[in-house]
């Protein structure tokens, strides 16, 4: 886990200063996503991503459109509009992904 600092304040021109504030950020985890067909898909996202951005990522990497692709682990189909984090998916976690 690590913190980003972010200028979310107004300077009044003058560089340098401003009102600063500390945000916590996850620590990007890696994906491992098997087709069955022969392919293993690395993807590294967030664990605050959705597994609707996840299908983003991945139709990017694979030439298709996320609409058709589906993620399960074992008969457990994931939603697309949970986090990875609330499905206890981490880092190095192997999912199986579907053609729809």
């Amino acid at each position: 886990m690590s913190l980003v600092k972010v200028d979310v304040g107004v300077n009044d021109g003058v560089e340098g200063e401003g009102t600063w504030q500390l945000f916590h950020c996850p620590a990007m985890i890696e994906v491992v996503c098997n087709d069955r067909l022969g392919k293993k898909i690395r993807v590294k996202c967030n664990p605050d991503d959705t597994i609707g951005d996840l299908k983003k990522l991945l139709a990017a990497q694979i030439g298709t459109r996320p609409e058709k692709i589906r993620i399960q682990k074992w008969y457990t189909v994931y939603k697309d509009h949970i986090t990875l984090a609330d499905y206890e998916i981490h880092d190095g976690m192997g999912l199986e992904l579907y053609y729809n």
